[in-house]
């Protein structure tokens, strides 16, 4: 992990490297806590001195194809089986992170062929790769519901931004305007 000091965002600096755990593919910062995704678990670090991370736990599972997002006591995770990232089976696991130093597996809910995901309020939207754009509501993180279905993509990630949602699939880029059920499509941009 290779931490820039970006106070002068014209000459970043490097401030500190450090060793973050095996095959890091994702990260995200939530309140004062970094959340590493790997193939073969999640890392979490403590950021009381951003400058110099520290390790805190880890929530380890098969290996997999592991991207992570978190909202609250709970960490998403999903990982995608059937390929180079290991075993076959395909799921999202919601861990539970109340106590930063002993995350526990709270549900595990099936999927087709998840990459990347992301959160918008009490949507947790699944990039779900040739079964499409996926919209849940994770009101109540243990019973999570379906809310809709965009099957006619194929999409890759996701990034939830203030006033649209950003989604990249079969080379296009698309955006989207939230509404109360869901997402309306603005726009595509081909990629290629």
């Amino acid at each position: 992990m290779s931490i820039f000091n970006i106070q002068n965002l014209a000459e970043p600096v490097l401030a500190n490297t450090q060793y973050a755990g095996w095959n890091i593919e994702t990260m995200f910062q939530a309140d004062d806590y970094l959340y590493l995704g790997s193939t073969n678990g999640m890392y979490i670090y403590d950021l009381v001195n951003p400058s110099l991370p520290e390790y805190v736990s880890e929530f380890t599972h098969w290996e997999g194809c592991d991207p992570v997002v978190v909202d609250g006591n709970y960490a998403y995770v999903t990982l995608r089986g059937g390929n180079a990232c290991g075993q076959l089976e395909s799921v999202l696991e919601v861990i539970d992170i109340t106590d930063k130093k002993n995350p526990t597996l709270a549900k595990r809910y099936g999927l087709d062929n998840p990459y990347g995901l992301g959160i918008k309020g009490n949507t947790l939207f699944i990039c779900d790769g040739t079964s499409g754009l996926k919209l849940f509501n994770k009101a109540d993180p243990l019973n999570i519901s379906m809310a809709k279905v965009f099957k006619d993509i194929q999409s890759k990630d996701v990034i939830p931004l203030e006033d649209i949602l950003l989604m990249i699939g079969d080379d296009t880029l698309y955006q989207y305007d939230y509404v109360n059920d869901g997402v309306d499509l603005i726009s595509t941009f081909a990629l290629k």
